[in-house]
């Protein structure tokens, strides 16, 4: 009884605290920096003993009119039903917009919170579950639906979502590309490298490489833009890529759900799939131009999906999709077929899956690639894994893992790499993390993230390197749900076999509800700080940039059509170089050059005079100094033209 009434008090000051966090504009000062009026700590603290006393008068009326043994144990049992309330009052303070300017020390903060969230779930469902007839009321209840409705219904309802978040998606990465804040990296060389497969030129991209044929395989090989070409070719322009990279990001979702109901029950995987589509890392990459990584992540989940489904033609047509789109992709797809040796899960196709990934990646980054050129980009995300006198590449970095394990372990301790891979934890409550095996799911990420060095975009959830993360994390959250319900003493390949039918005894309900609410709560709070579901005006995007949501302006709405006609005044045959966030609205050429490149032998320059990068700036006063003429101008754009181009 003491120990209830302790605790009630407890959950008293709880609901007081979030009570007064509710009133006023303070708490932001109150969290960040102590600072609060003597006269409303006073208040506070009185706000406190107050709520300790009503939660001792709650306690009081399960034990009138005298503590008798049943009186007790409702005690208990309420106790335990109210047990979430006993951190209701960190919630404002860990809601307060002005209070955590220090990410760090936000997702430190969300993963005790969750961490105490679930501890206290488990007690509240414990309690829940023990009550006479719970249970099967809620049974009851569900088969009380029609048929129909409890076999189809969960599927449709993922797929609605998965309509959802890619119209959404979609929605506002267009409005997006119409406020010009879409950029030539990478956007505009996609949609180029795209045009120009689609007119017979393989693999080239003006405004990365101005050269000939196949020179875009110098920096990456993104060759599954062969068979997204169709989908390109129905509308040869950068929106059509944008709209593609939302719609496969929504089919991710649904090969999640298949993946997850195969395990869990239909309500548990459709709390995953939510946790998937209102994923921050997953929103940034979605509203920041085109890149393959989200693109790959789809059709690992469907790969996936269709492996553990015994599909193999369908998982066949998925690998081959994600392998192709970029070389570092098969890195993933090895490990994770080795995640299936190790565990003992499918031993065989295990090892076809690390053979044939490592064979595609080792011929095509060392043999196909440099053929097209040199590879800088190690130079600039690995710098410091570089081994001193000796010529950068990928080779390079690898001597270095390999001979060097002590100093490659010393760049991972850092405050921006904890920061990031809570940011990437702290939605689905750490599950992936929970057991050795499903941790290795966090490999294929961190080789491309926690592994660079010196390049801060590899370390933030606003550009498209978390969703490396993303198609192998999900999948091993819905296993460590799945196996809650393993003997404590099963080895991981019985754990990893773990059926769905299985019976799931009262203790492995209560752990398994209280992760999951555990992963909802994680998921609602990271979301609303750093997600962009539903719209808000703080969602910060790549580059620094902040999203807006807001109707696009009459003014906006001119630029666009301004934009249009000045590319109409320029000839398909001639060479236009344009300014990186005007250069993907006129990708859609075989010649289009970034002019931050440089501008000699271009026709034309299309210069945006709205927010200009210095290095286009430069290169635009150089060209007026070398004699090129300005031959239309709009607000915010102007166009130049060499003298004597057509």
């Amino acid at each position: 009884m003491a120990r209830a009434f302790l605790a009630l008090a407890a959950m008293g000051m709880s609901c007081a605290m979030a009570l007064e966090g509710l009133s006023g504009n303070w708490l932001g000062a109150f969290v960040s920096g102590n600072v609060l009026a003597s006269s409303q700590r006073q208040r506070l603290l009185l706000g406190l003993v107050g709520g300790a006393a009503v939660g001792v008068v709650v306690g009081l009326f399960f034990c009138l009119p005298r503590p008798t043994s049943a009186g007790v144990q409702r005690l208990s049992r309420a106790v335990r039903l109210l047990a979430p309330l006993g951190v209701v009052g960190l919630l404002p303070g860990v809601l307060a917009p002005d209070a955590w300017a220090d990410t760090l020390a936000l997702a430190l903060s969300l993963s005790v919170f969750l961490a105490l969230f679930e501890a206290l779930c488990r007690l509240h469902f414990g309690a829940y579950a023990s009550a006479p007839g719970a249970p099967s009321r809620a049974r009851a209840l569900i088969e009380r639906l029609p048929p129909a409705v409890r076999r189809h219904g969960p599927a449709a309802i993922a797929a609605a979502a998965a309509v959802f978040f890619a119209a959404y998606m979609a929605f506002f990465t267009l409005r997006s590309h119409a406020r010009f804040n879409t950029y030539t990296w990478d956007l505009g060389q996609i949609d180029n490298l795209f045009y120009n497969l689609l007119h017979g030129h393989p693999f080239r991209s003006t405004p990365l490489v101005r050269a000939g044929n196949w020179s875009e395989l110098r920096g990456h090989a993104e060759l599954v833009s062969v068979f997204l070409l169709p989908i390109y070719a129905l509308h040869p322009a950068a929106e059509t890529l944008l709209v593609l990279q939302s719609v496969l990001l929504g089919l991710g979702g649904v090969f999640l759900y298949r993946f997850a109901a195969r395990r869990l029950s239909p309500a548990v995987a459709l709390a995953l799939v939510a946790a998937y589509y209102l994923y921050p890392p997953l929103h940034g990459p979605a509203l920041f131009d085109i890149h393959f990584q989200p693109v790959a992540a789809a059709f690992i989940l469907g790969a996936i999906d269709a492996f553990d489904a015994r599909r193999t033609r369908a998982f066949v047509i998925f690998f081959i999709l994600a392998l192709t789109s970029r070389e570092d992709v098969s890195l993933g797809l090895a490990m994770f077929g080795l995640f299936l040796i190790l565990t003992g899960h499918r031993v065989r196709a295990g090892a076809v899956i690390v053979g044939v990934s490592m064979a595609y990646f080792i011929v095509l980054r060392f043999w196909i690639m440099p053929a097209a050129g040199s590879w800088g980009f190690a130079e600039m995300i690995y710098k410091q894994l570089l081994p001193s006198g000796e010529p950068a590449g990928f080779f390079g970095i690898f001597k270095t893992i390999v001979s060097n394990p002590l100093y490659t372990l010393r760049t991972f301790f850092t405050a921006d790499k904890l920061r990031y891979i809570l940011q990437i934890l702290v939605p689905l409550a750490f599950l992936p993390a929970r057991r050795l095996h499903l941790a290795l799911s966090l490999l294929p990420g961190a080789l491309f993230t926690l592994l660079s060095t010196g390049y801060p975009p590899t370390l933030d959830i606003a550009y498209q390197y978390g969703c490396v993360f993303v198609p192998y994390i999900f999948p091993a959250a819905a296993l460590a749900l799945e196996q809650m319900r393993a003997a404590p003493g099963a080895s991981v390949s019985e754990a990893m076999s773990a059926s769905a039918t299985l019976p799931v005894s009262a203790s492995e309900a209560v752990r398994r509800r209280a992760a999951v609410a555990a992963m909802l709560a994680g998921t609602i709070l990271a979301t609303t700080w750093w997600g962009a579901i539903p719209p808000r005006s703080h969602f910060r995007g790549a580059y620094g940039q902040r999203v807006a949501f807001e109707p696009l302006t009459p003014q906006e709405r001119q630029r666009a059509r301004d934009i249009r006609e000045l590319a109409a005044m320029v000839p398909r045959a001639a060479v236009l170089a344009a300014s990186d966030r005007e250069l993907p609205h006129v990708s859609n050429r075989l010649e289009c050059w970034n002019l931050s490149l440089g501008f000699a032998g271009a026709d034309y320059i299309l210069f945006g005079t709205l927010r200009p990068i210095p290095p286009d700036a430069t290169q635009r006063d150089a060209a007026e100094r070398a004699g090129y003429l300005r031959v239309a101008e709009r607000p915010g754009l102007l166009l130049l033209k060499r003298p004597g181009a057509p």
